[in-house]
């Protein structure tokens, strides 16, 4: 039905008409199953696509779109803030902030999932959407460095 990259109104359209519908759940522990038959559905609905998943971001490439199936307060989001200004590595003519987001609520009564609410935006405006989450900011192990002489201290109290 359509052809090229879809400007991000008509996009959303496509997608929103996904709200009501849903597909089998395929169980509890079964995100990854979850995720690629929302996926599968939003390719159908953009130009009735055969769906494919290489692993690649963004997960349709085409139409610069990362899908989210959302069934928990987290989004997770990889290793790439959404807002970043840097190029995706294989598609250097696009940052990362151009990407589109579809993050795509549902619910389950453990038979079917049904999506209940979608929120397209572009990583650029992100944030302006979701609330960024403090932590430790980094998916690293906290370090803290010992003085040269630690072990050579006498033993005793730790004062």
């Amino acid at each position: 039905r359509q052809a090229g990259l879809l400007p991000i109104d008509r996009l959303f359209e496509v997608v929103e008409d996904l709200c009501g519908k849903g597909f089998p759940d395929p169980g509890a522990v079964q995100e990854r199953n979850r995720g690629a038959a929302l996926h599968r559905m939003i390719c159908e609905a953009i130009d009735n696509r055969p769906y494919a998943d290489f692993g690649q971001f963004p997960d349709i490439r085409e139409q610069l779109l990362e899908v989210k199936l959302q069934m928990s307060p987290t989004i997770d989001l990889g290793l790439v803030s959404p807002d970043s200004t840097e190029s995706i590595a294989d598609m250097p003519e696009f940052r990362h902030c151009d990407v589109r987001y579809a993050v795509c609520y549902a619910e389950t009564d453990r038979k079917r999932v049904l999506i209940r609410h979608v929120v397209l935006t572009t990583g650029e405006d992100f944030f302006g959407f979701f609330r960024r989450f403090g932590g430790l900011v980094r998916n690293a192990k906290l370090q803290i460095p010992l003085p040269r002489n630690f072990f050579d201290q006498t033993k005793g109290s730790p004062h």
